[in-house]
């Protein structure tokens, strides 16, 4: 795929995980404007916590980061819904050793790595008002790179790609609209991958 078709396709669909959330927001306050209306089985939330990256590791390396994530969802059936997820992944630093800098030409690299996912997530009551969550989909990425030369000029450039993405979950019905949420998350691309453990809660309108 080429980088001006990943660009539009990762374009794309931050826009439709922006409209989800927007679209989510405004059912909020409609809902609030006429508590008596049915639920429109629309849900949004956030989560925060650490994620870890699986990148090649040279003299020194970063393995961990504060990240967190967006998402909206509209449920098919009462146990499973389409769903879109935004993620963020902060910054990390990488130092080649010596032997890769020569193979490469790049000393040094500082990464930032944007996601956008669209699946599904399937629901499964357990008890006491705790829900276990799967999701799977596919995921499209976009890594900001700042990246030092061996002769010590830097470079920044964009990466764009695309890999499966699954995740699960626990989640705790707090009252009838709000969920507290703990999860999973896992983008899969060999030494691309990103990992995201977090909390967070969800509202369903």
């Amino acid at each position: 795929m080429s980088i001006s078709a990943s660009r539009k396709i990762f374009a794309s669909l931050s826009t439709m995980a922006l409209a989800a959330l927007s679209l989510t927001s405004v059912s909020a306050m409609a809902q609030e404007l006429k508590p008596e209306s049915a639920p429109l089985g629309l849900y949004a939330g956030a989560t925060f916590g650490l994620s870890a990256a699986q990148w090649h590791c040279g003299s020194s390396c970063d393995r961990v980061t504060f990240s967190g994530k967006l998402f909206g969802g509209k449920r098919i059936t009462p146990g499973l819904a389409a769903e879109v997820n935004y993620m963020f992944f902060g910054g990390m630093d990488r130092a080649n050793d010596t032997a890769r800098t020569a193979e490469t030409g790049e000393a040094a690299m500082r990464q930032k790595e944007r996601a956008v996912t669209v699946g599904i997530n399937w629901e499964v009551e357990l008890k006491h008002g705790f829900t276990n969550q799967l999701r799977a989909g596919w995921a499209f990425t976009r890594q900001d790179q700042k990246i030092t030369k061996a002769d010590n000029t830097e470079v920044r450039k964009m990466v764009y790609d695309s890999a499966p993405y699954v995740g699960a979950g626990i989640a705790f019905q707090l009252n009838r609209e709000v969920k507290l949420l703990s999860g999973f998350d896992y983008i899969i691309n060999g030494h691309e991958s990103q990992y995201l453990f977090s909390v967070g809660a969800s509202a369903e309108f």
